[in-house]
């Protein structure tokens, strides 16, 4: 029993892909600056438009209201605490964690990865490149308690 502990122990200090992932991205940043932010913009765009396409196909929401909620159902499940307030053209969500593991690093950065969540959206949602938005209101990067984002339709 006190091998499988010590095994327990030390799984739980390991790096999962997402905060791979977000230690990758600062490292970005901080090499090569708004340069690293484009990118990360770009790549993590283009996957989020991805997976959005897929999720159209299994979801088929008809309308920001609904995939609101199947998003925010989809995050809590997968272990991301969030709640998503839909009025009119802007759907508000609010996040415990960060999945990227991005607390107390970079605003800059947060926001570039979620260009991934945006470009989910736009995909559900089947809209053109500019009719959605996304705002970042506080960010655990830029050391605030939780996470405040706003999807907006324009």
């Amino acid at each position: 029993m006190k091998d499988f502990n010590r095994i327990n122990e030390i799984n739980e200090k390991r790096i999962d892909l997402q905060t791979l992932q977000g230690k990758l991205c600062v490292a970005l940043y901080e090499k090569a600056g708004e340069a690293g932010l484009a990118e990360i913009r770009q790549i993590y765009g283009q996957y989020g438009y991805e997976v959005g396409l897929g999720l159209r196909k299994k979801w088929a929401p008809k309308d920001l209201l609904e995939a609101s909620k199947q998003f925010e159902k989809m995050t809590n499940e997968a272990s991301l605490p969030s709640r998503v307030e839909v009025k009119g053209n802007e759907a508000l969500w609010t996040a415990e964690r960060c999945p990227f593991n991005l607390k107390n690093t970079y605003r800059q950065v947060c926001e570039a990865v979620m260009a991934m969540d945006r470009e989910i959206f736009r995909a559900l949602l089947d809209l053109k490149e500019g009719e959605i938005e996304i705002e970042i209101k506080k960010t655990v990067a830029a050391g605030d308690d939780f996470c405040v984002g706003i999807v907006r339709l324009l």
